[in-house]
Formats: structure tokens, sequence, C-alpha cells
């Protein structure tokens, strides 16, 4: 009975440190691939090329969830990294738009992965309604800072034109992926 007891103890302990350091490993994982890309566009903003305006944020998070399985967790924590490493590198965007796109983030993430990995939803309606969830609380949030005051700012200020474009691109990199991926 003693043996018993110390065997099951010994796999407890053995799965606690696999689950920490399993979740340890992905958070910095996410956060290496937030520096790395926000390294990427602090360098274009160094040049004069406005990348940002491509939603790099975007392409890492959605591509993140189609190649990893993260938990909700690291996606959160991705989503936190990407605007708030950029912040600390190059200053944009600013701390308050940090905030709020770091809530948009998030919600892309967790939506997408909820309908594309735990509910098996076609990808591009997957990324569709995760789209449609964070632009509403991006603008929303994004209208009462600047009726607030908090922020000068126009509500859209990269043209619509270029974000239907991206917004095209990103869904069809996403939707072939997903279907290479799954062959």
């Amino acid at each position: 009975m003693d043996v018993k007891n110390q065997t099951q103890s010994s796999i407890t302990k053995l799965n606690l440190y696999s689950f920490i350091y399993h979740h340890t490993t992905e958070y910095l994982l996410m956060i290496v691939i937030a520096v790395s890309m926000v390294g990427i566009t602090s360098g274009s903003h160094s040049i004069g090329l406005p990348l940002y305006k491509l939603n790099p944020m975007h392409w890492v998070l959605y591509f993140t969830v189609l190649f990893r399985k993260p938990s909700f967790g690291t996606i959160v924590m991705l989503a936190f990294a990407l605007p708030f490493t950029s912040n600390l590198l190059t200053g944009h965007p600013l701390l308050i738009k940090s905030v709020i796109i770091f809530i948009e983030l998030s919600i892309y993430g967790m939506i997408f992965f909820s309908l594309n990995k735990l509910l098996n939803m076609n990808p591009m309606l997957s990324y569709l309604i995760s789209q449609i969830a964070g632009h509403t609380v991006y603008y929303g949030l994004k209208f009462t800072i600047i009726w607030f005051g908090l922020i000068e700012s126009d509500l859209v200020s990269t043209s619509v034109i270029l974000q239907v474009m991206v917004f095209g691109f990103l869904g069809t990199a996403l939707y072939y992926t997903d279907k290479y991926l799954k062959t």
C-alpha cells in the first residue's frame, strides 16, 4: 500500500512538473515570436515603411493558432506580448491603444481557436466571425477613448480599402494553410 501511494505521489509530481514545463515553454515561445515580429516591424519604422498597416500582429496570432494548438492562456500571452513589446521598442502603438489591441487580438485568437480547432468549423467562417467580433470591440473601445479625449485620432486611421485587402489576403492564406495542414 505504501509503495502504491509513493508511486501515485511521484506520478502526480511528474505530471505537475510536466504541466508547468509545457506551459512555461509555450509562454516563452509566444514571447519570442512576439519580439521577433515586433523587431522586424520596428526596423521598418526606422526606414519609413509602414508595415504595421498590413496587420502583422494579426498574421502572427492567426498562424500561431493554426500551427500550434495553444491554450487560451497562451493566446492571451501572445496577444499581450505583441502590442506591448512593440510599444516598448518603438513607442507605437500608444500605450492606451496597446491595451485595446491586446483585447482585440485576444478576441481574434480565442474565437478563431474555438471555432476552427475545437469545433472544426471552416477556417474562413471562423476567421470572419473572429474578425467581426474583434473589430466591433476594437472600434467600440477606440471610439470610447476618443470620445473621452484620452487620445486624438481618427476612428479609422488605415484606409478601408487596405484593410479589406489585408483581410482578404490573410483569410486566403489561412484557408490554404489550414487545408494543407489537414492533409
